[in-house]
């Protein structure tokens, strides 16, 4: 690692361990339905007992960075996020945050190199609770029109959907977001849940097909559900 950066990166873990712990830019945790929240979790993690069978930083393919806890991707976000996001690791916050802005293949190794750092479930779900269901609550609020009119149970699917696939429009595999955001704004539940479904379109032939669509699916029901 760069001198230069591992002492920025040391400078910024202390005035961080002097901030009571204040996490950074983000507003009180929404509340989330039930299911929804259930929904996230299930898919990020198969839930507690199969989190805890591998607990450390991974590389989940693609365009993904070293992903940690409860499907935070480290490659996706600001150094001095990270080290907010994750002090409670200490020391090891600093080296997760040393693979910010890495994604892709160059990520596979470095989440190799970190496979000793151990999160535990309280700190994984610490994290999600307070920050990850923050940050992609107000990502759904910005991308999706009449976010805030919506049924619980609608915008907890449209967390999930912006959570797995961003929130980005432009493209061919991006026609069923742009359906689903027309629908969205004018509350239209079925045609949310259809366009959802129709998106597993995108992976199909691939070897995640299966995960995709189960998720899709489930995210579709929730938007039915009052």
């Amino acid at each position: 690692m760069h001198t230069h950066f591992a002492g920025f990166l040391c400078c910024i873990a202390l005035a961080l361990s002097q901030a009571a712990a204040q996490v950074i830019g983000l507003p009180d945790t929404p509340e989330i339905s039930p299911a929804g929240y259930d929904l996230i979790v299930g898919f990020e993690t198969g839930g507690q007992a199969d989190y805890t069978q591998w607990p450390r930083p991974e590389w989940p393919g693609g365009a993904s960075g070293v992903t940690v806890g409860i499907g935070y991707d480290c490659g996706w976000n600001d150094a001095r996020v990270i080290l907010s996001d994750w002090m409670r690791l200490d020391r090891n916050a600093l080296r997760l945050a040393e693979t910010s802005g890495i994604r892709g293949t160059p990520a596979r190794p470095r989440a190799a190199a970190l496979r000793d750092i151990v999160v535990d479930w309280e700190i994984a779900m610490g994290v999600f609770d307070r920050v990850t269901v923050t940050r992609f609550w107000q990502l759904a609020r910005r991308t999706y029109p009449g976010f805030d009119d919506l049924r619980p149970n609608a915008q907890a699917a449209l967390v999930s959907l912006t959570f797995n696939r961003g929130s980005d429009m432009l493209g061919d595999r991006r026609y069923e977001m742009r359906m689903i955001r027309e629908c969205a704004a004018r509350a239209d539940y079925a045609g949310m849940a259809y366009w959802n479904r129709r998106s597993a379109r995108v992976w199909r032939g691939t070897d995640i097909y299966a995960g995709m669509a189960r998720r899709r699916e489930a995210e579709a029901r929730l938007m039915e559900t009052p």
